[in-house]
């Protein structure tokens, strides 16, 4: 069973999830959850959620899936107690990374509106599905749900200032 983490720093973005120990020695498998190149480096910090500040001692492995040793962090033991955790970064660092552009997290609450001002909904979750992430916006008063994929085609603004973005959905249902 999957041990569930809670969390004291809910607004700053997770950039992975400690999946599981790796040999004796205190790495663990991360799913990384970030597309910032180097994120998971030797010296970097994140914060795990129930356990605070980590710093990276070491990692291998892949991007999507590297294998990382936490300073402190030696045994199996210690490892497997960070299994199911989440790994975040300040959003501050995550919007530094992010160059002036917007973070997923961002478009959670914006209302998904068409070039001719029609209100489809309010975005609701990001899904990462493979090689494009797909917006879920639900339509008000409705339990439907509207899956946009995160396409410049389909997403033609972000305006985080207002408080929407403009879509161009393929097709939507009614």
């Amino acid at each position: 069973m999957e041990q569930r983490s809670t969390s004291r720093s809910i607004d700053d973005p997770v950039v992975g999830v400690v999946r599981s120990p790796h040999g004796l020695r205190g790495e663990v498998k991360v799913e990384s959850r970030t597309d910032v190149a180097g994120r998971f480096r030797k010296g970097a910090r994140v914060v795990c959620d129930d356990v605070g500040e980590l710093v990276i001692a070491s990692v291998r492995g892949t991007a999507d899936v590297p294998i990382v040793r936490f300073e402190g962090r030696t045994t199996r033991t210690d490892a497997e107690r960070l299994r199911g955790k989440w790994l975040r970064v300040p959003r501050t660092e995550a919007r530094k990374a992010a160059r002036g552009g917007f973070l997923w997290g961002d478009l959670l609450g914006l209302r998904a509106v068409t070039p001719d001002g029609v209100e489809l909904g309010t975005v609701r979750e990001v899904i990462r599905a493979g090689e494009t992430d797909v917006l879920v916006v639900r339509r008000e008063g409705s339990p439907d749900e509207l899956l946009l994929p995160a396409l410049a085609s389909v997403v033609r603004e972000v305006d985080l200032s207002g408080g929407r973005l403009v879509v161009v959905p393929q097709q939507v249902a009614e």
